[in-house]
């Protein structure tokens, strides 16, 4: 379904004093990142120009750019002549992000404890406090202002990781993930279970500096919600149809063609019925 229809005053228009060409790019980005996070635009939706470009109300140039940068976050996908579409989900790529966010953030997390300070342990401190002070609830199933909270805690976690390289994979990694969980959400209902108080363990574990525990629970409490992600958006997933092995069998068929082939599981699979007499001479 096209849903490029989304209005200026939901986007937002971008400030007309702003002539820059990147600049007004980067705010573009900002807000299709935005709408493509919280759902606004779905997966595979087709991204045609000129109605986001009057939805948004900027230019073709502009308009171009913020895309090809969405395709370098991995939220846009470009069909070639055919344009732009919102990046589609897959279980295969929820696994990759869950793995490579597991290495990279635990990692994060490490090094933040070998270095961080008194900053840093406030830093966590506070975002740990007003995550706790903002609970999901049902009635409000995609909460902004969780999301916000819930971002912020994490990588606070792993702020004094010291490489700005690291800490920029791993917004992106968050940004994926994110991505997958609100979708879940969406069609499930419900939000994700995890363990009870996983992050004030994570905290306590930080604060300790045992940078062995910290990591274990992080790399628990990333695990878990995937699982769980996973199980709520199955349905919506297109690679959820039974793997076929090298042959181009299907795994859920081979049992039955291969008792079809093999005379010796034909006569052990049940069947009591007597045989003909006419076959009663015939060689096994």
């Amino acid at each position: 379904m096209d849903r490029t229809d989304v209005r200026a005053s939901d986007a937002g228009p971008i400030d007309p004093r702003v002539s820059d060409v990147r600049t007004i790019a980067q705010a573009v980005q900002g807000r299709l990142s935005a709408d493509i996070l919280f759902g606004r635009l779905a997966p595979d939706d087709r991204l045609r120009l000129e109605p986001l470009c009057e939805s948004y109300a900027v230019g073709m140039s502009p308009m171009r750019e913020a895309l090809a940068q969405l395709v370098g976050r991995g939220l846009v996908i470009q069909d070639g002549q055919r344009g732009f579409r919102v990046a589609p989900i897959s279980r295969r790529e929820l696994d990759d992000i869950t793995a490579t966010r597991i290495r990279l953030e635990s990692m994060a997390l490490r090094d933040a404890i070998a270095h961080g300070d008194d900053t840093w342990e406030a830093q966590i401190l506070a975002t740990h406090h007003r995550l706790v002070r903002r609970p999901r609830t049902p009635e409000l199933l995609v909460d902004e202002d969780w999301e916000r909270r819930h971002r912020a805690f994490h990588l606070a976690l792993i702020d004094a990781c010291g490489s700005a390289l690291l800490l920029g994979f791993c917004h992106d990694l968050h940004d994926r993930f994110d991505r997958y969980r609100r979708i879940a959400v969406q069609a499930a209902g419900r939000h994700p279970r995890v363990g009870a108080n996983l992050h004030g363990a994570i905290v306590e574990a930080a604060l300790a500096r045992d940078a062995a525990r910290a990591a274990t629970l992080l790399e628990r409490h990333i695990a878990e919600a995937a699982a769980d992600i996973a199980r709520m958006v199955a349905p919506r997933f297109p690679d959820t149809t039974p793997r076929r092995s090298a042959r181009g069998t299907s795994l859920a068929e081979t049992p039955a063609r291969s008792a079809a082939r093999s005379p010796s599981r034909r006569r052990t699979s049940g069947d009591a019925r007597p045989r003909p007499s006419s076959q009663k001479g015939r060689p096994r």
